[in-house]
């Protein structure tokens, strides 16, 4: 991808705030604190970011695919600085790169990811099919069905990392990713064993309730029982549909009803239009039976999802059902600032 208008740390807080690249040859105590001060996505893209060129870094698309699979990258090598003609040589290659559910992995190092556009595949990553035909419809300015990056040109989102954006790009991205997840935690095999599924399930969550689940893998999953790359991505595309299935869930909060078997398959079918295996049901619902009664702790259970869509770089808040739905609309206008921001243009 091209080159962004956002360098990596804030010189001040506020809005409007001016980035500022920090000087890693200064005592890691300095770079930790200064990485301290920023936002979780900022400081997981700083913590990834391998490359710079004219005092801003910038990801390559192996960084971008081991930022969403890991929490902190461990042994972190040097940053390297490009040159013009580094620039002009990525850019060459990216040309001749084809699209498909294998683009990140065979681009490798061969490409530029600004912080703008990192916030960007975040976003796809998180959202539904059906929410990147709104998007897709924003940037289209021609009609037909392919965003050139002149069109990017126009809202000021330099995407140098492919040059025609469609819609089939961003399911290519999910699908990327999560073959990437589902070899990571299958350790390379076809299957997903289901102690691998609540290891994946499990990995960016923090909870009191942790260690529970984990008695529950232990005790209540069968050894030798696994789980499909298509059930997982099934499982995947449900996350994408959290708010819809929140709903859902508030219904039976609200009527003071358990959460059985039967009506949990029923809600994943009103949120996402799709069944989810009764072999993924069955897994999840062992996990996160708290209580032994055979019914989904759902509450906990939509945090450790939506902590697991975001990587990690989720906040949970404790909010009522009006608050939580201002606070979704609230967030959403606040990402689509944030994007518009780094790229130097306002709104209207």
């Amino acid at each position: 991808m091209g080159r962004g208008r956002e360098p990596a740390v804030l010189q001040s807080q506020g809005e409007g705030t001016a980035l500022k690249t920090p000087d890693r040859s200064r005592k890691n105590t300095d770079y930790d604190e200064m990485i301290g001060k920023l936002s979780l996505r900022k400081q997981r893209f700083m913590q990834f970011s391998s490359l710079e060129y004219e005092g801003e870094y910038y990801m390559t698309p192996r960084d971008f695919l081991f930022s969403v699979m890991f929490e902190q990258m461990e042994r972190k090598t040097s940053v390297k600085k490009l040159t013009k003609k580094d620039i002009e040589d990525v850019l060459a290659g990216i040309q001749k790169a084809g699209c498909g559910s294998t683009f990140f992995r065979d681009l490798g190092d061969k490409g530029l990811i600004s912080y703008t556009e990192y916030l960007f595949l975040l976003t796809i990553l998180t959202k539904p099919h059906t929410g990147f035909h709104v998007a897709f419809k924003m940037l289209d300015a021609d009609g037909d069905e392919m965003v050139e990056k002149k069109e990017f040109f126009k809202v000021e989102c330099h995407l140098y990392l492919f040059c025609i954006l469609t819609f089939r790009f961003m399911e290519n991205l999910q699908a990327e990713v999560q073959e990437m997840e589902f070899l990571q935690f299958s350790k390379g095999l076809s299957f997903m064993r289901k102690e691998d599924f609540a290891e994946w399930l499990l990995f960016f969550t923090n909870t009191a309730n942790k260690d529970i689940y984990w008695k529950n893998v232990r005790e209540k999953l069968s050894a030798g029982e696994s789980i499909s790359l298509d059930e997982f991505k099934s499982f995947c595309h449900f996350t994408t549909h959290l708010e819809d299935f929140a709903i859902a869930m508030q219904m039976f909060s609200l009527a003071h009803r358990p959460v059985r078997l039967a009506e949990f398959k029923r809600a994943v079918k009103v949120a996402t239009g799709q069944e989810l295996s009764n072999n993924i049901l069955d897994t999840v619902f062992k996990i996160f039976d708290l209580d032994g009664d055979e019914c989904l702790s759902h509450e906990e259970f939509l945090g450790v999802l939506k902590n697991r869509m975001h990587r990690g770089l989720w906040v949970p808040q404790q909010l009522s059902v009006q608050e939580y739905w201002k606070c979704v609309k609230k967030e959403s206008i606040k990402g689509v600032k944030e994007v518009w921001k780094q790229a130097g243009k306002g709104l209207f």
